[in-house]
Parts: structure tokens; sequence; C-alpha cells
């Protein structure tokens, strides 16, 4: 060590060797960026960029060389042979070109490569070096401490190998600078420690050859042939990245301004990203810059995707050790050019919000956008696995259905949006009973359903006992009341029919039917109860059901009747009007009561088109009397929700002909209580027609004062549940003279129904109630009945021929 120091501060000029250092360093840092160059592009491109690097690297490390020589102080004359001092040049040029070259290489042992390229290069500074010393003559003896040589060699490699093993491919100014530095040092130890080997012997005796070229010779040679090969690479070089940058620049401009992430790889390893990947991954350029791209960001990534065969995924972008973010990436692969290499583009996009949008519009898809719960396709699909899940486990499945009582007066009193803000509070409290074993879903207006598993439990009655339990906890929250204004707080029930797989249905269908059919139970019984299905039930919707059909097959084929009951006075015993009742005889049923066809007919729909045959029947046919008695209609309090009744009403009496002032039209105070505002303005409508309105049932419904001052009516009808009741009853007798006093206060008609005996007679007649109707005074008949009053002047004409029969016949009461 102590004689390589000696060598260099005492036989070397520094001045000279600082240039030397110098001039290596300016050859060796162009070689480096035309090595990055060299390790892109098409293989002739990298060739010739190769071939380039090699003699600008070689050049550089043999001017270094032989300027060096020039530092050091022999003693003794020096002179070198010009073929070997070319040879040297020759091998230090081609050694480098192999060891870029050999570093170069792309694929899979990329350290291998760029050792095996370090070490040759190394190896070819030995080489240039001492091919330069044999070139070298003086009258002396030469001769070398080996053991210094072996060092110098080694070092010489070793630094070659560090130097392109860190150097990678020179993508960044980092790996630019180590590979500067050590392919630096390793030129300097190298050298400098080889000179400390060499021993020169002064010997006259040794003869110098003539044709050698002389220091000051070789000092010009060496400064030229450094001074163009670093030149030549320099100017090659920066032309190159000038032309690199501008087109580089554009790319970036356009990466930059796509939303895309973009991410740019050679060999699979970033050479470039755009800033949206920058902030998508929060990192900064340096950060990402020759990493393993798909290894560090997309390690779940397919092989068919990494092998170029698939070009699209949807993936999960790594970001941390625990915080992925989906995305979707496009590959694109550009052929290499005299640019740069095969490069693999990928464009990724981030997928949160498309992720989001389409859980939002799924969410949207299967749920009730007024309560959140599930919607009745999804309902539906529920059941469906629920049922198949029953069979293969053999636990039964419970559905409920839940209806709420009395929602429509809600509506009605305070509107629909009250309605719709107690069915989105009913829906939260629902929700809130929602587990893996409870399902509920709207399936409509104020319907809802409920799918119930009964996980671990087996036998009827546990399963019955979660089914009563779950039932009345829908009952509780429903039953708390629900905040509608300052003033108002709204308090509802409900009625659930519960049905089971498979005891009560074989499929889905027939499950919610049947559970369906105990929820009706419940509401006929009054509501906010709890039934189960029974197979009683299926047979009384089964007959209702045929009971419809028959009844519409009765109006489309003309098998249904009006009988008429007269309306009397009671001072002179004279039929003033009669009523129209609607009577069924059906083939195979016989005579079926109003009491049961009626309310099947406003639940199907058919009291529309039935109301309206009773109504035109009993015109057309009064429109026919001889003797202009009234006529008193009942209708339905469907009919009265329907805006076109009035023009049925007059288009009926136009067609009949009919006196409008001998019309009634009998409604009920529960039919006006449905919607007030409507049934007051179709009333009104009707009313201008100068069709006269009573108010049937009076007492028996939501009687209120109000509804007397609001509505337009003309007569109140007492019902005859008070007039059974006169006799004996002191509260009904109050009520029926409470009737009648407010009556006459109010200047409205009255008249009492079902009037049976004398005493209740004789009580009316009593407390001034003069209209009566009751089988006292006849029973619902056919009109041919009571020919002798409808058509009088016949009656007449018959009396001639009987006048005692004809008496009788005329006052229309003994003959009933």
């Amino acid at each position: 060590m102590y004689r390589i120091y000696d060598c260099l501060a005492t036989q070397h000029d520094i001045v000279l060797v600082l240039i030397a250092i110098a001039i290596g360093l300016g050859g060796i840092h162009t070689a480096f960026n035309l090595y990055a160059r060299a390790c892109m592009g098409r293989l002739q491109q990298r060739l010739a960029w190769l071939f380039l690097t090699g003699v600008v690297t070689g050049g550089g490390i043999w001017a270094t060389h032989f300027i060096a020589m020039l530092a050091y102080d022999p003693i003794v004359p020096v002179g070198y042979e010009p073929a070997l001092t070319a040879t040297s040049l020759i091998i230090a040029i081609a050694s480098t070109m192999l060891g870029f070259a050999i570093a170069s290489m792309t694929g899979p042992h990329l350290l291998p490569s760029r050792l095996v390229g370090g070490l040759v290069v190394g190896l070819g500074i030995s080489a240039m070096h001492f091919t330069g010393m044999e070139a070298m003559r003086v009258p002396g003896i030469i001769s070398w401490h080996m053991d210094i040589v072996v060092a110098a060699i080694l070092m010489g490699a070793i630094f070659g190998m560090v130097s392109l093993w860190l150097a990678g491919q020179a993508r960044t100014s980092r790996q630019k600078l180590l590979g500067k530095a050590n392919l630096t040092v390793a030129v300097a130890a190298m050298h400098f420690s080889a000179m400390g080997a060499l021993i020169i012997t002064p010997d006259p005796t040794v003869p110098v050859p003539a044709q050698l070229i002389s220091q000051h010779y070789l000092a010009i040679g060496v400064a030229i042939v450094a001074a163009l090969l670093i030149a030549i690479g320099f100017v090659t070089a920066l032309v190159d990245r000038q032309m690199r940058d501008h087109v580089s620049n554009r790319m970036r401009i356009l990466g930059d301004s796509a939303i895309e992430a973009l991410v740019l790889t050679q060999n699979g390893r970033i050479v470039d990203t755009n800033e949206s990947f920058l902030r998508l991954t929060d990192s900064k350029p340096h950060e990402v810059i020759d990493q393993d791209f798909l290894t560090r960001w997309l390690p779940d990534t397919p092989p068919a995707f990494q092998t170029g065969n698939l070009n699209y995924i949807e993936t999960a972008l790594r970001l941390g050790e625990q915080k992925e973010l989906p995305v979707e990436v496009i590959r694109r692969e550009i052929p290499a050019d005299d640019i740069a290499d095969d490069t693999v583009i990928y464009g990724l996009r981030d997928l949160r919000e498309r992720y989001a949008a389409e859980k939002h519009i799924r969410f949207l898809a299967e749920h009730d956008s007024l309560t959140q719960l599930l919607n009745r396709t999804t309902f539906n699909d529920r059941l469906a696995e629920a049922l198949i899940e029953a069979d293969e486990t053999g636990v039964p499945v419970t559905v409920m259905c839940v209806d709420f009582d009395h929602f429509k007066e809600l509506n009605d009193s305070f509107g629909h949006i009250a309605g719709d803000h107690a069915l989105r509070e009913l829906g939260t409290r629902l929700g809130r009973l929602v587990t893996d074993e409870v399902t509920i879903a709207r399936v409509g207006g104020d319907e809802f359903v409920v799918l119930l598993h009964h996980q671990n439990r087996s036998g009827a009655s546990s399963i019955m006992t979660h089914t009563r339990e779950v039932a009345q906890q829908i009952l509780d929250c429903i039953a708390l009341p629900i905040f509608i204004n300052q003033e108002n707080r709204a308090k509802l029930s409900a009625s659930i029919g519960v049905a089971n797989y498979p005891a009560d249905g074989a499929d889905a269908e027939s499950i919610l039917f049947h559970a369906d059919l105990a929820m009706y139970r419940v509401k006929q019984s009054g509501g906010n109860d709890v039934v189960f299905y029974s197979s009683e039930m299926d047979e009384e919707y089964r007959f209702k059901r045929q009971l419809a059909s028959n009844l519409r097959l009765a109006l489309e084929n003309g098998q249904l009747e009006l009988h008429y009951q007269p309306q009397c006075h009671v001072d002179d015993q004279e039929i003033r009007s009669f009523e129209a009742l609607l009577r069924w005889n059906d083939p195979e049923l016989g005579q079926v009561s109003p009491g049961r066809f009626i309310p099947i007919a406003e639940e199907t729909g058919l009291i529309i088109p039935l109301g309206e045959w009773v109504l035109r029947t009993a015109c057309f046919e009064a429109a026919s009397w001889k003797n202009p008695l009234g006529i008193g209609v009942n209708l339905s309090a469907v009919q009265l929700q329907k805006h076109e009744l009035p023009d049925v009403v007059a288009s009926i009496l136009q067609e009949s002909g009919l006196d409008p002032n001998r019309l009634e039209l009998e409604v009920t105070e529960t039919a006006l209580i449905h919607n007030p505002a409507r049934s007051m303005k179709i009333l009104s409508d009707i009313k201008k027609l100068g069709v006269r309105i009573a108010m049937d049932d009076f007492g028996t419904g939501y009687s209120s004062l109000a509804t007397l001052q609001n509505f337009p009516v003309d007569r109140i009808k007492i019902d005859q549940s008070f007039v059974n009741k006169l006799v004996g009853n002191a509260q009904a007798g109050a009520i029926v003279r409470a009737v009648i006093n407010l009556s006459r206060d109010l200047a409205l008609d009255v008249i009492a129904e079902g009037v049976e005996t004398d005493e209740q007679e004789t009580f009316l007649t009593d407390h001034d109630c003069r209209a009566v109707q009751g089988y006292k005074y006849g029973y619902p008949r056919p009109i041919t009945d009571y020919r002798h009053i409808v058509h009088p002047q016949d009656d007449n004409a018959d009396a001639a021929e009987s006048p005692k029969t004809g008496a009788n016949r005329h006052r229309g009461i003994e003959t009933v």
C-alpha cells in the first residue's frame, strides 16, 4: 500500500493526474448517458448506441491511462510502440462495448447480467492498461510486483461489477451517478495500483527502437482522441436527449391531462407515470420509478393479464399493507421504436365512485324508496331461497302479511304527505326488527310482508312461540304514536296474517296467499291482532270467488232484479215513494242476501256497474209509472268516490225522462267520511240536478252535527236498529226523539225505517215523525205487486168491476 502511495506522491505530476481523472470523468459521464439510451429501442438502434458507448467509454479510459502515464516520471526516457498503443485503444473500446452490452440485456436474470457486464468492463480496463504498459519502451528492464498487480486487477474488476450493478439501466440520475462514481474508482484504482507495482531498472545496454511515439506526440494524440470521442458522444447524447425530452414533454402533458392514471413500464418496471397515478397512490416520482409495477401495486392480477393475453381486468390497487382500492386496468403494448424499448402502458381508473353508484342503484332496485325496506321483487327472491333451504333442512318457514288498520283514514284526514311520513317512520321502526332470522319488505301501500326463519328451533310449539313473539314486536312498534304535526299524533294498529311452509302451502304463491287470507280475517274482526291461517279460510275464499264470478254472470245475463219497499205517510196511510232494493236469485246458490254479495261487489269493483244498473233500472221503472211517486236508490261508498257519478246520474235522468225531484239517493255517514271533500263536491253536483239526498242509517256511523251542516242533505233516515228498541229501551227512545227534533230544527225531512208494530208507529206519531218504512207497511216486492199503486187508473178500471177489492188495493197497505 505504501509503495502505491509513494509512486503516486513522488513519481506523478499531480496536475496531470487531476487532468487525467477529469478526462476520465468526462468520458464516463458521457458514456453513461449513452448507455441509458442504449438500454431502450429496437435491437439495431441499441447496437448502434452500444457501439458509441463503447467508443466513448473505451476512448475516455484509454485517454485517462495515457495522460496519467504522461504524469508518471520513470527517470529514464520513455517511448511508446505504435501498434501496441493502438491495440490498447481497441481493447478498451471492445471490452467496454461488450461489458455494457451484456449489462443491458433484459430478462429474468438482470443481476447476473449486470455483474458479468461489469466484470468484463473491469477486466477490459486491466487488459487495456497492461497492453498500454507493454507498448512502453525504456532503456532498462521492466518488472512487476505481482501481488500488487493481482490486487489492481481485482479492484478494477470489483468496482466495475459494482458500477454496472448499481447503475442498472441508468434510468435515474441516482443510478447514473452511482455508475459513474464506481467506474471512475475502478479506472483510477486499477491504474495507480498497477503503476505502484511497476519496477523500472535502468540499463543502457537495453536497445530502444527508433520508431517510437514520443511522449510529446502522445500527449497531442491522446488529447485529440479524447476530445473527439467525448465531444462526439456528448453531442450525440445531448441531441438525442433533447429529442426524447421533447417527445417526453408532449407525452407528459398529454398524460397529465388524462383523468385516468397512466403508467409506462419497460421490462415490467416503471419508467414514467402521470400525475393522476401519483395522486392515486399518494407517491412521489422517485418512489415509483424503476419499481416492478405489477408486483408492487397489482399483485392479484391473473397470469393472462401479465402475459398480455388479457387486456382488461377489474382488481385491487394495493396502496399499503391493509389498504386497497378498486380499479379497472387496461393494458396496451407499444412495440419498440427508434427511441424506446418495448413499452407497456397501463391505464387505471378509480372504481370507488362507480362501485358506490352501482351499490346505490342495486339498493334502489332491491329496496322500497319510501321506507328503505326490501321491495316485493327482492322479497319474492328471498322467499324462494328460504323455501329451498326449508326443503333441505326440514325447518319450517313463516310468512306474515301485515296491513295497517284505518290507514286510509289517516291519509284522508291529514293528507298523503302525512301518510308518507307515517310510512317512513313505521319503515324505520320495522327496519330495527330485521335480523338474520327476520326479513321485512313493503309490497305496496300500507302492506308489508315478513319472512321468518326459525334457526336452531324445532317443534311446532317452539316455532309458534317464536312467531307470536315476532308478531307482537311488530304490533308494539306500530302502536307507538306517530308525530304528524304540533297538534296531532297518529296511533295505528295492524292486522297480521300468518302462514307456515310447508304446512299451509306448497309454494311461495300459496303461502303468501294464505297469509293474506288470514290477514283479511283479522281485518274483518276489527284488526290489531294476529291470526294463523286455517283451511276454513280457504273454503270461505273459494266461496267468495264463486259468489263474485256468479254475480258477474248474473249482471251480464240479466239475473238480477229490483224489489220495491213502500215509504208511507202515517196520517193518510198513503204510499208516497218506494225504495229500490237489489235482489239476486242465483241458479246454483239460490236466494243470496244483499249482505253477502254487496260487500263482495265492493271488494271486486263490481259495485260500480252494479250500482249503475240499479240506478238505471229504478229510474226507467219509475218514469213509466202513471202515479209520479218518489224512488229511492242506495249509493255505496265506492260509487260516492267516483268523480263521474254526477254525470252518470244526469245521463240516466235524461235517458229515462224521470223528473229529478222524484229521485232520492241514499248515502251512509260512513261513505261520506272516507273522503269528505270529494264527497261534498260530488253530492253538491248531484244536488244541482234537482235530486234529493237522504242520509241513511243515521246514528250508526260517524254521526256528527258537522255532517248535517256541511253536506247537502234533504232527509234523515232513522236506522231500524233504534226503531226496533223503541219499546222498552229508554236510550233508543231518547235517540229517536233527538233525531226527530234535530231534523225539525234543521228543516230536514225525517223517515223511520224498520217499523213493524203499532207501538212503534204510535211512538213515532206522538213525536211528530210522519214518514215511515217497514214490514208493517209493505215488504220489498217486485213492482208488479204494487201495480195498483203506480198505475192507479188501471186500478180504477178494475175497481169498476170489483169495487171492494179496488178500495183495499188503492190504499196499498192491507194487501201486503
